[in-house]
């Protein structure tokens, strides 16, 4: 009788485990699992300076089936690829348990020159001290171009003899500068074309040239009509003659010149017309300058760029805003003075 053995064994076999139980047989507990995920990561936006403080805030949530003692790190990268490691914090966590808010924090160094520009900020969550070698990495976050870093804003609200000089010597083309036609006045820089000459103005970072990777910027206004000149900002170095440009037409034609050259020999050249004539109010120009490209920028809106590193010059720069005739240009004194000017610089 099939059915009758079928019941038999069942029974049996019951009987056993409840025997197995009785006797305190012990049901292993479930492997340890140690897992996070990122719930919340944010970085405030916009311009920070030197002696400046970015604070990153993150929130995570132990996914796991344990409690665990868990480190948070934190980390920003420049655009040259450096990258600054804020010390790791720890935070004990129940299963499940959300973590509350961790601020971490990074100061931009006023000790030394940083690269400027866009950071990115990473936070990573990980299973022990991520300074020992072997520590497992359990999440991470990242925000590309979270804010933007400078080594110093000059606005101009006077003449920063730590930081400027004033040439007094001839030009490259016609005419000289001189140190008579460097103005500042109500937070602006002007640099004036005297009427009836082709003199100019120019001024520089002092020596020695410092300054390489990171991003220029300045807010510049030119002559309205003035045929013949330019006006210039630019990063050059008279040594070995390496020159990063912007050069723009006084003639309302709307047109700048972008140039890269290497030990004196020019590498990258191109020429953008604007839609707008560059001595009606004032624009923002832009050098960005790493190992691997170079860009030119107006109104925060990308125009040129080169990434032949052939072309991307590699020692240290002063940085020059000036006005100048320049002698293949063509074109006749004015009857009255005009001015290039600049509202501000940062770098």
């Amino acid at each position: 009788m099939p059915g009758k053995n079928k019941y038999i064994l069942l029974l049996y076999f019951s009987l056993l485990l409840i025997n197995s139980c009785d006797k305190g047989v012990i049901v292993p507990p479930a492997e340890k699992k140690v897992t996070a995920v990122i719930v919340g990561f944010s970085v405030p936006s916009g311009n920070f300076y030197s002696g400046n403080t970015i604070t990153n805030s993150i929130e995570f949530k132990n996914t796991g089936n344990t409690r665990w003692k868990f480190w948070v790190g934190c980390s920003v990268r420049d655009k040259s690829g450096i990258w600054f490691d804020i010390p790791a914090d720890t935070i004990t966590l129940n299963p499940l348990e959300v973590s509350k808010q961790i601020n971490m924090a990074w100061r931009i160094p006023s000790d030394k020159l940083i690269v400027s520009g866009s950071y990115t900020s990473r936070a990573a969550i990980w299973k022990s001290d991520p300074s020992v070698s072997g520590a497992v990495q359990l999440a991470m976050d990242e925000i590309s171009d979270a804010f933007d870093a400078f080594n110093f804003i000059d606005d101009f609200n006077f003449f920063d003899n730590s930081r400027w000089i004033i040439s007094n010597k001839l030009t490259p083309g016609f005419g000289r500068f001189n140190t008579s036609n460097v103005i500042i006045e109500g937070g602006i820089l002007s640099v004036k074309f005297p009427k009836l000459t082709k003199d100019g103005g120019e001024v520089k970072t002092i020596a020695p040239a410092k300054y390489k990777y990171g991003s220029y910027r300045a807010s510049v206004k030119a002559p309205l009509l003035l045929p013949g000149t330019y006006t210039t900002f630019f990063l050059y170095e008279g040594t070995n003659l390496d020159e990063i440009d912007i050069e723009i037409w006084n003639d309302g034609t709307g047109r700048v010149d972008f140039n890269t050259w290497v030990k004196g020999v020019q590498k990258f050249s191109s020429q953008v017309t604007l839609a707008f004539n560059p001595g009606a109010q004032f624009h923002e120009y832009r050098i960005d300058y790493y190992p691997n490209e170079v860009s030119f920028w107006i109104d925060n809106v990308k125009l040129k760029s080169t990434t032949d590193i052939s072309q991307i010059p590699t020692t240290m720069s002063n940085i020059y805003l000036s006005g100048w005739w320049p002698k293949w240009m063509t074109g006749d004194v004015a009857t009255t003075d005009n001015f290039a000017q600049y509202e501000w610089i940062k770098h």
